[in-house]
């Protein structure tokens, strides 16, 4: 009688083990964007937008992620208004964006470019325009690794 009750005791032991193995991988899984996934363009950058006569529009600091997409804050330096840029760099480097008015919100505009990196220097440029929002809202851009 007691051998079988310190059989029973054992293959509990390895079920309960199997569980939280199984758990814990389960849980692990889709944590972190796979290495074959990840843009190289990933980071924080700055970008700096221009009306198309050259005097200055907006600005605006963007963490781009792994997977390339990015939304953050972009202020317009005469106003100090403050919408969002919202988009995604493609592993090509190329951009799809436009403006919103918040990270949830659906992108009006658009914004678009390439991004490319020289030597560990990462360097950004295109157009933007909005002309729903205001007909003068348009222009190029540029940005840097931040």
């Amino acid at each position: 009688m007691d051998r079988s009750i310190l059989k029973m005791g054992k293959i509990i032991n390895l079920i309960i083990f199997a569980f939280i193995v199984y758990i814990s991988t389960a849980l692990y899984t889709g944590c972190e964007t796979p290495i074959y996934q990840i843009v190289g363009y990933s980071g924080s950058w700055k970008f700096d937008y221009k009306y198309d006569n050259g005097t200055p529009f907006g600005q605006s600091i963007l963490t781009i992620q792994d997977t390339g997409s990015f939304c953050g804050k972009f202020m317009i330096i005469s106003t100090g208004g403050q919408y969002y840029v919202k988009g995604r760099v493609t592993a090509d480097g190329l951009v799809y964006a436009g403006f919103a008015n918040g990270c949830d919100s659906v992108v009006t505009g658009n914004i678009s470019g390439t991004f490319t990196e020289l030597m560990g220097a990462g360097y950004a440029s295109g157009k933007f325009s909005d002309t729903l929002r205001n007909s003068a809202y348009k222009g190029t851009w540029q940005a840097r690794r931040n």
